[in-house]
């Protein structure tokens, strides 16, 4: 509970951020990052990353993962910016992001919060695309918003 004295954001963000360009993510300079994931060799490179974030190893497609990692968070009074980042191609993959976007709602409600989904273009991007228009009214109503990213990743022909 010391967290909810000190005032420090909170923000949650899965170990695929973690291989985006530093500016991308912007954090916050003063926040309490969690980086949660479930390959120990990225929660290990997350450490040298972000060298003050909390490391939970999270296996995201997991729901029993997902709602432990939610208590953490609700006891650190809240959650302030979610950052999930995926491969668009990988259904399962988004499937995961969705369950955890909405597995996270009540701590991001509590602090009015932010989700960034930031997703390589891909074949499951027109279910995430749907799923956040569904539910894009009640996040609006939660005080919840809400960025979509999608990079186009295009394939560089070999130089010979």
């Amino acid at each position: 509970m010391a967290l909810l004295e000190t005032g420090r954001k909170v923000i949650l963000i899965n170990d695929a951020v973690l291989g985006l360009p530093r500016e991308t993510l912007a954090l916050d300079q003063d926040a309490r990052v969690f980086v949660a994931g479930r390959s120990l060799v990225q929660m290990t490179l997350a450490e040298l990353a972000v060298p003050d974030a909390q490391m939970i190893l999270t296996d995201f497609r997991q729901s029993a993962s997902l709602s432990a990692l939610n208590s953490t968070l609700q006891a650190a009074g809240g959650l302030d910016r979610l950052v999930l980042a995926a491969n668009g191609d990988e259904s399962e993959t988004v499937f995961s992001l969705m369950c955890a976007v909405l597995t996270f709602r009540p701590a991001l409600r509590r602090r009015r919060g932010r989700i960034d989904l930031i997703l390589e273009d891909g074949r499951a991007v027109g279910s995430l695309v749907e799923f956040l228009q569904r539910i894009g009214g009640t996040l609006d109503l939660d005080g919840i918003s809400t960025e979509l990213r999608i990079s186009d990743v295009r394939a560089v022909p070999a130089v010979a």
